[in-house]
């Protein structure tokens, strides 16, 4: 059930917190697509969106130390998450599911749509960010409202400021976890009604616990278990379908039946 939306920085430093109790890693690679940015540790792998700054100046550089982040340690460069310029904070995301996805447990094999497809039956549903399931997902579901901000923006999409005053009418929200990165994330868990079914979905979502806390019921992601294959298709600009060598996964919050 959601909660009054809190302040991105809160989430983060909960996400952060959470990568870190683990302790460091060294970083094995780091490749920072077109679409995706995935960090490799000697432990595990982990990826997020690659997102760019709105506006890029010629001379300003979006990303401090490309070329040698790679020296780095995993938890120096998911401190990333916490950078105003978007390029890093997709790195610093990346880094902290590489760190998360080596010690997860509890997951369960089920994607995404799937949750969706039973949850969403007879409801209105809400997804914040317009997946490829959508057309698919309308079938089912009494009203389903898409809200996307970027590139991807369909016909009949609605615009972020409209998420006020539709979401709270909504019984199920699936949140990209993209909204971790672009800001975006108070002004959506603000709106959602309290007795709502909220995901957070993904290859972006960092699997911990810790995110149920400001009112996830799931969260829906990815974990890498060939890294050499990610790491080759994110380095050629692969987009979500083309990558291989990855699982799709969720964990839940308590009783799966509620």
């Amino acid at each position: 059930m959601a909660t009054t939306g809190p302040a991105v920085p809160e989430v983060i430093e909960a996400v952060l917190g959470a990568a870190l109790a683990g302790g460091d890693e060294p970083v094995d690679e780091l490749r920072a697509g077109q679409y995706w940015t995935v960090v490799q540790t000697p432990r595990g792998a982990g990826m997020a969106s690659s997102l760019r700054s709105e506006a890029h100046l010629h001379g300003v550089r979006p990303i401090t130390g490309a070329g040698t982040l790679h020296r780095r340690s995993a938890v120096e460069l998911a401190a990333l998450l916490r950078s105003d310029s978007p390029p890093e904070a997709s790195i610093g995301l990346a880094a902290a599911n590489a760190l998360l996805n080596c010690r997860a447990g509890g997951l369960v094999e089920l994607k995404a749509l799937e949750v969706l497809r039973q949850r969403g039956v007879g409801r209105r549903v809400a997804m914040i960010g317009h997946f490829p399931f959508a057309a698919e997902l309308r079938e089912s579901c009494e009203q389903l409202w898409v809200f996307e901000r970027g590139l991807g923006r369909c016909e009949g999409d609605l615009d972020e400021r409209e998420i006020a005053e539709q979401l709270p009418a909504a019984e199920v929200v699936a949140v990209t976890a993209t909204t971790l990165l672009n800001g975006t994330l108070p002004s959506v868990l603000a709106s959602v009604r309290s007795d709502a079914f909220l995901m957070m979905l993904g290859p972006s979502t960092p699997l911990t616990p810790v995110l149920f806390d400001f009112g996830f019921d799931i969260l829906c992601g990815t974990v890498i278990e060939d890294p050499v294959a990610v790491v080759r298709a994110v380095e050629q600009g692969a987009v979500t379908s083309q990558i291989t060598g990855v699982r799709r996964v969720s964990l839940w919050r308590g009783d799966r039946s509620a």
